[in-house]
């Protein structure tokens, strides 16, 4: 775990020509959905696919991307930027940085990503964290990691209107090689949870890609929120044993979803330990057919996935994210995870619906990090891995 660490931010003057290499994985939530933004339990993992942003001092913020059109410009603070496309997320960063008393200095430089973009592996999020230490790292600004995370939300939210939880920031930051990151997201307290050698993570985006802020994401949290405040206690302080009152109407469901997801991670988390699969398998089961059903977030294809990985033999299976498309998260037998992901692509291709399926065999890996730095020219001296 990072604990107290704090990313190393050594100032470089444009002068000096110093290049630097940044790191920012995505991550898949192995259970615990839609529980974050209201203090709850979630049980991610950051993954080996991600971000490498290659930045040096410069006079603005000025950044392009081998995956996305346009240039992300704008001055040290974030004002004066593109109101759209990626470059709002940079800008809402650096504008959220600034308010935490970041000296105005600038980066150039590009990134590179091979995390898909909608498809629930939090690319906006990887992008967050890995613009922050980047842009820190310039001006000898140090920050706390868990500072950063939450400062995620806060610009995503400035960004495009989204309110969401720090899950996705959190897992990329204290993301570690074969373990999933239990977060509570009221105390911010992490504890590693180691995961089984002989289990692969398969990710199997529907290819229903979706903008959160186009979703009813926004919607289902005011929702909650307003079942939440009926009852008049902090949703994490709850178990399903207190849901005896709660009302069958859309605020009740959603609050029943909540609760019985944190006791999901809770009981997910003895389960990997004790390597008890049958019971993760019905745990993974329960919370999706509870996002289905209750918080009405998943969509006829990652139903289908879902179904389709659970004939295959997938030890585990359901939707993760924020839903209304994306990815299904699966644990599979690591000797037949390829053979299994290639079974439910062909079938759900078989199927007719009106996407393609494509799959990706992930492993748990190290959280966001500075991995190298280099003089204008020279190969990196690499300081860490992913």
């Amino acid at each position: 775990m990072l604990g107290g660490q704090r990313l190393n931010t050594t100032r470089v003057t444009k002068g000096e020509g110093m290049v630097r290499h940044f790191w920012a994985p995505g991550r898949v939530n192995l259970i615990g959905d839609h529980t974050d933004y209201s203090g709850g339990l979630v049980l991610p993992a950051a993954i080996d696919r991600g971000l490498t942003l290659t930045v040096e001092a410069a006079q603005r913020i000025t950044l392009t991307s081998s995956d996305h059109e346009g240039v992300a410009d704008m001055a040290p603070d974030g004002s004066g930027g593109t109101p759209d496309g990626w470059g709002r997320y940079v800008a809402a960063v650096a504008a959220e940085l600034h308010a935490l008393g970041r000296p105005p200095v600038g980066v150039t430089g590009s990134l590179t990503s091979d995390l898909p973009a909608g498809s629930g592996l939090s690319s906006s999020a990887a992008l967050e964290v890995g613009v922050a230490p980047a842009v820190c790292a310039g001006a000898d600004f140090a920050l706390d990691p868990m500072a950063l995370a939450q400062a995620g939300p806060r610009a995503e939210q400035a960004a495009v209107g989204v309110a969401c939880g720090v899950l996705d920031q959190a897992a990329s930051i204290r993301g570690r090689a074969d373990s999933a990151v239990l977060l509570d997201c009221t105390t911010l307290e992490t504890r590693l949870v180691p995961l089984a050698a002989d289990l692969a993570i398969v990710v199997v985006d529907s290819g229903v890609t979706r903008q959160l802020e186009a979703s009813g994401y926004g919607r289902r949290r005011a929702e909650l929120e307003e079942g939440a405040a009926r009852l008049g206690r902090p949703l994490a302080d709850l178990t399903p044993g207190d849901l005896g009152d709660v009302p069958d109407d859309v605020g009740g469901r959603r609050v029943r979803h909540v609760v019985t997801e944190n006791a999901r991670v809770r009981a997910a988390v003895d389960a990997l330990a004790a390597d008890d699969r049958a019971a993760v398998g019905e745990l993974f089961a329960a919370s999706h057919a509870s996002l289905r059903d209750d918080y009405e977030v998943t969509v006829a294809e990652t139903d289908l996935l879902v179904e389709l990985l659970g004939k295959a033999g997938a030890v585990a299976a359901r939707m993760t994210g924020g839903g209304f498309g994306g990815s299904v998260v699966a644990l599979v037998a690591a000797d037949r995870a390829d053979a299994v992901a290639e079974e439910v692509v062909a079938a759900y291709g078989r199927a007719q619906h009106r996407a393609t399926a494509t799959a990706y065999r992930c492993q748990a890996a190290d959280g966001a990090a500075e991995v190298g730095r280099s003089d204008e020219g020279e190969e990196p001296q690499q300081q860490g891995s992913h």
